[in-house]
């Protein structure tokens, strides 16, 4: 039996891969502004991460919150990694018939090799599930340095020796999917991972899984279409300046993501055991690391935020950088959105998740019609933060009200 990794470790290792990862995600953006012509395939580039997102919450299923909070394994590994593949190839299906009835033509073949980018992702997450649930996340945080390491120098290669971003495109694909075979190798270790096509299984997963990956998929939908709208009122060569400028931002979001993802089984034992207190205490803590987190990056953002532009992308998106604060704000409300959600799915309430991450979405559509034509590139942004003000309030109550169930049910807690 292979040694446990204690919290600590799991949660340094799991932060040290996903920065690591996160900043190789975010170089891509600087590699694509600084090496090309116009701010275009920047465009492109933020249209297909965009699309992505909307892939990746079927194909991701919100499966993996459930899985680690699976505490006795009710479902095999094998199982996990048969229903993620059953959703990867549905996901693909959905967003391709959202790409032809939403995307201009010229950004199809972008589109399609990001997707299959993040197809790779998307199952070696299954197989980081069963790390996290053996208390192993160094392989994870392996794992996504050298797979970001991979990528990033393909993508770099594809657009300065060809100066094409599909080229790139797919070479990020080939760098990313021989990885898979230390994963799968490393987490074989705990279980049998043979694929297992269940129909009752995948029937029971999907069906407890669907009201919360449903709600995920439209609440992601808020920033995709207001970055797509966006797009429409003002070009592509605008939205790739509201990308380049913002996309640093994602990095502290992820940042926000790691300090409370290794912690999700420790919410379902602490819930299982009815310690409605513990649970309040932790989620407070998750919270307020978070927002202070965020508080932090504002301030640095503030003093230095046009010159770290300067110097990374040069001098002419310097005079965007007014674009960061509300950049940053939405991104806070995206990241406790997302920790709000996870933590629904980990007590099992996923009408909640569903009904709080509908109404953010939909109430997105109108705002964007309102909003950005008004109010210039910063409409994007205003519009993710009033959707996820709200979508972030209901589901909050969501959740007060099974943890305080809790306390009903148990009196002594």
């Amino acid at each position: 039996m292979l040694k446990e990794k204690s919290l600590k470790a799991n949660m340094l290792w799991n932060s040290i891969g996903s920065l690591y990862y996160s900043g190789c995600q975010w170089l891509i953006t600087v590699v694509v502004a600084r090496l090309s012509s116009s701010y275009d395939a920047a465009g492109l580039l933020a249209v297909a991460m965009s699309v992505s997102n909307i892939f990746s919450q079927i194909g991701l299923f919100r499966i993996r919150s459930y899985q680690v909070s699976d505490i006795h394994e009710n479902v095999s590994a094998g199982e996990y990694v048969g229903f993620r593949l059953t959703t990867i190839f549905l996901g693909l299906i959905f967003t391709y018939i959202y790409m032809y009835f939403t995307c201009s033509t010229d950004s199809y073949t972008a589109i399609f090799l990001y997707l299959v980018f993040r197809a790779g992702d998307v199952f070696i997450d299954v197989l980081h599930g069963v790390d996290q649930q053996h208390l192993r996340m160094d392989y994870c945080g392996i794992s996504m340095i050298i797979r970001a390491t991979l990528f990033l120098a393909a993508f770099i290669i594809g657009l300065v020796k060809f100066d094409n971003l599909n080229v790139a495109l797919f070479g990020m694909v080939v760098a990313t999917y021989p990885v898979i075979i230390f994963d799968y190798k490393m987490a074989s270790q705990f279980s049998d991972l043979r694929p297992s096509f269940n129909a009752a299984v995948i029937k029971r997963l999907f069906m407890s899984c669907l009201p919360a990956v449903v709600g995920m998929s439209l609440c992601s939908v808020v920033v995709t279409y207001s970055r797509q709208f966006l797009g429409e009122c003002y070009g592509a060569s605008s939205l790739g300046i509201y990308a380049t400028v913002c996309t640093p931002i994602v990095i502290i979001q992820a940042c926000a993501t790691y300090v409370y993802a290794p912690l999700l089984g420790t919410f379902a034992e602490r819930y299982e055991a009815k310690d409605a207190s513990g649970l309040f205490r932790l989620v407070f803590n998750v919270t307020l690391s978070m927002f202070v987190l965020f508080a932090v990056c504002a301030g640095v953002f503030m003093f230095f935020g046009s010159q770290l532009l300067t110097i990374v992308f040069g001098s002419k998106i310097a005079v965007y950088s007014y674009l960061i604060y509300a950049g940053l704000f939405s991104s806070a409300l995206t990241a406790l959105v997302a920790f709000l959600s996870d933590l629904l799915i980990s007590v099992r309430d996923m009408a909640g998740c569903f009904i709080g991450n509908c109404i953010g979405c939909l109430i997105s559509f109108p705002l964007a019609w309102f909003l950005v034509p008004r109010t210039g590139l910063n409409g994007a942004s205003y519009v993710v933060i009033i959707s996820y003000f709200i979508a972030c309030s209901i589901l909050f109550s969501f959740l007060s009200k099974s943890i305080r169930s809790l306390v009903i049910d148990n009196p002594d807690r």
